[in-house]
């Protein structure tokens, strides 16, 4: 199937960050959608605010947003305490270099996109990462933050081709990321039938981390194939590997957290890593990845 994707970490529209506030960024993020001619767009961190502002602005898209995650499990004081302890260190600061991240009260959405001449919407649904995964809001165990997988299945108008999209958002504590991926392979092999799945995403885990072993393994317990990384199978790399800069366009953390995961097999002709800023701001503290698949074969 011939595909092009994108996958984006909005970043809250209440976030404090150097990227710029969301008026700002608004007309940036339109900017790339735009100009990348992505059919199938991903977003993380997406408030219902944010969506609504972009489907004003995007009415050659269909929006799938899918079910709130959830609210914090993080006690209500100390979540408010951190928060104003937050503001209070960026007002000092300007702005410009404190970075204020905290989760909203009722969570994100992981919003899929799609263009409506491009595909027609069969089924969807989500899931939570954790050990219930059909209990809303449920989180995994030694975290506070709900988990939500947003997934749609999808035939294409002009070759009647099904792709099964998943956008995730995972946890960032150390201990939550090969658990999470194990949950994820698991409710991903539940809906396989063979039929393209691509699963796009902000995974919180470093690129050689256990997570991506387990999601890019063969597995004993399942006759699945396993998900192929579209970096690592590129045939052309644009921009850089790290994908978030904390808003200042600037690598860090751990580099590529946002990816774009597939199977079966597809060929990637070209994987770019969008760095696209205007007078210092940029649309996101993390930088979109868009990925354009062509048939295995068609070169």
């Amino acid at each position: 199937m011939a595909l092009n994707v994108m996958t984006l970490n909005l970043l809250y529209a209440g976030a404090v960050n150097p990227a710029g506030t969301w008026p700002v960024r608004l007309p940036l993020v339109l900017d790339v959608v735009r100009e990348s001619g992505a059919e199938l767009i991903a977003v993380q961190e997406a408030t219902a605010p944010q969506l609504r502002d972009l489907a004003h602005a995007l009415s050659e898209f269909t929006f799938v947003t899918g079910p709130e995650s959830g609210e914090t499990r993080l006690p209500r004081v100390l979540h408010r305490a951190t928060r104003l302890l937050h503001r209070a260190r960026a007002r000092r600061a300007g702005h410009d270099h404190t970075a204020v991240h905290l989760h909203t009260p009722r969570g994100e959405h992981c919003a899929i996109l799609f263009r409506t001449d491009t595909f027609e919407l069969l089924e969807s649904s989500a899931f939570w990462v954790s050990h219930k995964p059909d209990s809303e809001g449920s989180v995994l165990p030694g975290s506070w933050l709900p988990r939500v997988v947003n997934w749609a299945r999808l035939q294409k108008r002009t070759t009647g081709q099904v792709v099964t999209v998943f956008n995730a958002h995972l946890d960032f504590l150390p201990w939550a990321p090969l658990r999470s991926a194990r949950i994820l392979r698991r409710m991903l092999d539940t809906h396989w039938d063979g039929t393209l799945q691509v699963l796009l995403g902000d995974f919180n885990a470093q690129p050689r981390s256990k997570a991506y072993t387990h999601l890019g393994a063969e597995l004993a317990q399942t006759p699945h194939p396993p998900l192929q990384d579209a970096w690592e199978e590129a045939k052309e790399r644009i921009g850089p590997e790290g994908t978030y800069h904390g808003g200042t366009g600037r690598i860090r953390w751990m580099g590529r957290l946002d990816r774009i995961l597939f199977r079966p097999s597809l060929t990637v002709s070209r994987v770019t890593t969008l760095t696209y800023q205007h007078e210092g701001k940029f649309p996101s503290d993390h930088y979109p990845v868009q990925v354009e698949f062509r048939e295995v074969g068609n070169d």
